[in-house]
């Protein structure tokens, strides 16, 4: 049986939040990875968004099942790369300056490794280190289901999902 690609697209505005979910579904399925977009636009003391951790909750887990140890890591760039690269399975697509700031928009597909769950998943990446920083979050997740038992929450309007403008 071919399963559909099922996608969920999210965008948050610099509020600070417990836990930001890329992906929340119930049901039958295998988590296929995301692209996530960061606007660092506003004058903070260290703009590195790098060290917000990755959780992963499979199947009604109470505590992260896969507990990682920051978005760099999540997203194979833990060498803080100055440039743009792409790679079949993870890339850094776009960087605006070497210390951070601007919009930067990255992507991670588990191709050769899905993550399967079999009730429910909840995939989430802090803001920073101890959600610690306001940047604009954009994200789509991708996942395959057997169907879907999850009502989609609703789509912001257009003009809530534009980004900032470059803050000086």
């Amino acid at each position: 049986m071919i399963l559909p690609l099922n996608l969920q697209n999210q965008h948050q505005l610099s509020i600070f939040q417990r836990k930001r979910f890329t992906l929340e579904a119930e049901g039958n399925g295998h988590y296929v990875g995301c692209n996530l977009n960061i606007g660092c636009f506003t004058n903070q003391k260290n703009p590195w968004y790098g060290e917000g951790d990755d959780m992963i909750f499979i199947d009604g887990d109470e505590y992260p099942t896969l507990h990682g140890t920051g978005t760099e890591d999540y997203f194979n760039m833990a060498w803080c790369p100055k440039q743009e690269y792409n790679t079949p399975y993870y890339g850094l697509t776009l960087i605006s300056n070497e210390i951070w700031q601007g919009k930067n928009c990255m992507y991670r597909f588990h191709i050769e490794n899905p993550i399967c769950f079999n009730e429910s998943i909840r995939v989430s990446i802090e803001r920073g280190h101890v959600n610690n920083l306001s940047n604009d979050y954009s994200n789509t997740a991708y996942w395959y289901q057997i169907e879907l038992h999850k009502k989609f929450p609703m789509m912001l309007s257009a003009d809530k999902r534009l980004l900032r403008k470059n803050e000086k």
